[in-house]
């Protein structure tokens, strides 16, 4: 196995590798499992990729490799799609070769009681022998649309010509990057990358979103929260996209008490009082939305705001056809602060 090392940035190496590696690629088209690698050739993705199934000598018509040890080189990013305790010595495997980033779908970590945490802690020490980060598990995968990367089995992205744009997401639940992009797709928006952090037991959202700040190709940020852990990386996530000039939209789960309770369910991480969270977005200068499809929307509406280290009260003008409408609109926009204003003479 050759590495060939290069002064590629971790960013780099996550959201458009040269290299690919699937551990647990399915030779049955109609399985989860399978479709990443579908997904890779209807969207032209031009790195080297290689499918990992020690049961097969091929998957899916390509070459199927018995171990990632095998492979003729060092992958820049792993998926890996197994069981939770394949899941980890394929970490191991990985930290063992020096793979930079490695995406684990796999479920059954601290969501899972005692047992689950005891697996999710060895899968974080396996992370640790080397230099590899780890993204989730239980994530749905990582996204680049401008290049073709697709590193999910999210059903929503074998739609061809899926919309590239200068909108980073990070979801910390799977299936809404899928959601994202069916809603904007029809609003003509494009993304620079969608990931699914799932459980953090590594690389928390607000680190992975803090190493995407510098890429040119990303203009504004879209953040889906069920929790608010790792809260001191979201904020130095907040430092560096202000300094930067990159607005950051969040909605966040949890309004309700009983969301709440949903959400440690699902994640195994306490929500907290939704009081707490508005004021760290406030802080943080993240604009907060409340309607899943203004998520979508925001990000392109927060670059045309003018930025100050004074507040700005944005000027806005109600164009329509009823009284009664204009006065909805009115109503709304003062309630959130904005000034309403007629046209000028001119």
């Amino acid at each position: 196995m050759t590495d060939h090392r290069t002064d590629r940035s971790f960013a780099e190496r996550l959201i458009d590798p040269a290299s690919i590696a699937i551990v647990g690629a399915s030779d049955d088209p109609t399985k989860t499992t399978a479709r990443p690698q579908q997904f890779l050739a209807q969207a032209g993705y031009r790195g080297n990729a290689y499918f990992v199934n020690p049961r097969r000598e091929t998957v899916q018509g390509a070459k199927a490799w018995p171990s990632l040890t095998a492979l003729p080189e060092v992958p820049e990013h792993v998926y890996i799609m197994t069981g939770a305790e394949a899941a980890i010595a394929a970490v191991e495997e990985c930290a063992a070769l020096g793979v930079t980033a490695a995406t684990v779908l796999s479920s059954g970590f601290a969501e899972d009681g005692p047992e689950g945490v005891e697996r999710e802690e060895r899968l974080r020490a396996a992370a640790a022998a080397g230099s590899v980060r780890v993204i989730g598990p239980s994530s749905l995968g990582v996204v680049n649309p401008r290049t073709g990367v697709m590193l999910t089995g999210n059903a929503a992205f074998g739609e061809p010509n899926i919309p590239a744009g200068g909108i980073f997401v990070a979801s910390q639940s799977g299936s809404v990057i899928g959601s994202l992009v069916s809603r904007a797709r029809g609003r003509g928006i494009g993304f620079a990358g969608l990931v699914s952090t799932g459980g953090e037991a590594d690389l928390s959202l607000g680190a992975l979103c803090e190493s995407m700040v510098d890429d040119p190709g990303v203009t504004s940020f879209a953040l889906f929260l069920e929790s608010l852990r790792h809260s001191e990386d979201l904020a130095s996530f907040a430092r560096a996209a202000a300094a930067a000039g990159k607005p950051v939209a969040v909605y966040k789960l949890g309004r309700s008490d009983e969301a709440a309770a949903l959400s440690v369910s699902h994640t195994g991480a306490l929500a907290g009082e939704d009081g707490e969270s508005e004021a760290f977005f406030r802080a943080c200068g993240f604009a907060r939305v409340y309607t899943f499809e203004s998520l979508v929307e925001a990000p392109g509406l927060l670059l045309r705001v003018p930025t100050s280290s004074t507040p700005v009260s944005p000027r806005v003008g109600v164009v329509t056809t009823t009284g009664g409408g204009a006065a909805i609109m009115v109503d709304q926009l003062a309630l959130h602060g904005l000034t309403v204003v007629g046209p000028s003479e001119d």
